[in-house]
């Protein structure tokens, strides 16, 4: 099931269907049917609420437009397609089957024109072991410094390896820069290997895996960001949920599912989780200690995590690429990304001789410090009337 802002219910059935609701009065709007009545195995809506997806046992997915017809049949899989999500601005659309592999597509969600596609603008193909089970991206968007041109998504995928993949995803979204050369996106289609996945990329989109995290003992069946992009959640048939920071570390592990968890959920501000299970029932986690089940579950935990949760409009330059919360000690690395000071070092204590953003072999581990700005988020810290907190004391709550 998926919700769209504004009081839209998607559900969908092996019965081949999609239905609408209205959440406000459980009414039923629409009912789509999938092409050739395939059994559903996801849907999700673009976070524009311009378009639906459903992707089915025979590998197609269907794209449906605002008025409720297939607009775009996708079919670059031979298997169930399991995992569908979207980039946080809508324009790509990742997709994954019982095979392994990943597609990724330019959304073009707002061309109603009927198309088939046969082909994806970048290809993973064994990205997990025996299937993608479920792919979740990141809120941020990063661009590449060296060029100002190559958007750089973080996506996060898990399968039936037991593993969850951290991927960057290169694009060229601008048609202005279309078939340009970048140090990150080819100019012509190319394949290189990323340890056990083959990518292929395209002249407009390229991909590379960042992070192998063993994250469970049996397949892990979804994964999810918070809101916040500081965090990720992850669900397995070992019937336990287990909370990760962004540099892979496990922060928590959560077991009173008696049978696997399928599906996990984050509230607004990152206070709640909630799973399903196929032991018929959902469990709400408070990560907070401070929630009853009288509780009104929307208020944030502190009025400070507030005022944090709700700082979407903080320049995505004072973010850290690796932790995605606001630097207080920012550093240039030979990568020419700028980073939190300590999660660099803990990058490059763990062994790793690659830049976070490219996975490509960096020069040297020098780090020099960007002092510019760090002047520019003590600035913004005290514009926004944050000048007696620090920015970890902000964002590490």
């Amino acid at each position: 099931m998926k919700i769209l802002k504004g009081g839209v219910l998607a559900s969908a059935s092996v019965d081949g269907t999609v239905i609408l609701w209205d959440v406000n009065d459980g009414s039923k709007t629409n009912v789509l049917s999938q092409e050739n009545g395939e059994s559903i195995r996801q849907c999700a809506f673009s976070p524009d609420g311009s378009t639906i997806v459903s992707s089915d046992d025979s590998g197609t997915v269907c794209i449906w437009g605002q008025n409720k017809n297939i607009v775009r049949l996708i079919r670059c899989h031979e298997e169930a397609v399991h995992a569908i999500s979207f980039s946080p601005d809508s324009n790509i659309l990742l997709t994954g089957c019982t095979l392994g592999n990943i597609r990724m597509h330019y959304a073009d969600v707002g061309n109603e024109n009927m198309a088939v596609i046969n082909d994806a603008s970048c290809y993973i193909d064994s990205a997990h072991d025996l299937g993608v089970l479920s792919a979740d991206f990141c809120k941020f968007i990063h661009i590449d410094p060296s060029d100002n041109k190559t958007s750089i998504y973080t996506v996060a995928t898990c399968g039936t390896d037991h593993l969850i993949k951290i991927w960057r995803i290169f694009c060229l979204v601008d048609a202005v820069h279309m078939g340009s050369k970048t140090r990150l996106v080819p100019s012509t289609p190319q394949e290189h290997e990323c340890g056990n996945s083959v990518i292929l990329s395209t002249e407009t989109m390229n991909a590379e895996c960042v992070m192998v995290i063993p994250a469970h003992g049996s397949s892990v069946n979804c994964v999810r960001y918070n809101r916040l992009g500081t965090m990720l959640v992850s669900a397995s048939l070992d019937k336990t949920l287990k909370l990760w920071d962004i540099q892979g570390n496990c922060l928590k592990t959560l077991a009173e599912h008696s049978r696997y968890v399928n599906t996990v959920s984050c509230n607004s501000d990152s206070t709640i989780i909630a799973s399903g299970s196929n032991d018929r029932t959902v469990i709400i986690w408070d990560l907070t200690g401070k929630h009853s089940l009288d509780s009104n579950m929307i208020e944030a935990s502190s009025a400070l995590f507030s005022l944090a949760s709700n700082l979407v409009d903080i320049p995505l330059e004072f973010i850290c690429p690796i932790t995605h919360e606001m630097m207080g000690n920012p550093v240039v690395a030979a990568d020419a990304f700028t980073y939190e000071k300590s999660a660099i070092i803990e990058w490059f204590d763990r062994g790793n001789n690659t830049s976070p953003m490219t996975n490509v072999e960096l020069s040297s581990t020098d780090l020099s410090e960007n002092d510019d700005l760090k002047g520019r988020i003590e600035e913004y810290l005290k514009s926004m009337d944050f000048g007696s907190f620090s920015a970890p004391d902000l964002l590490n709550l």
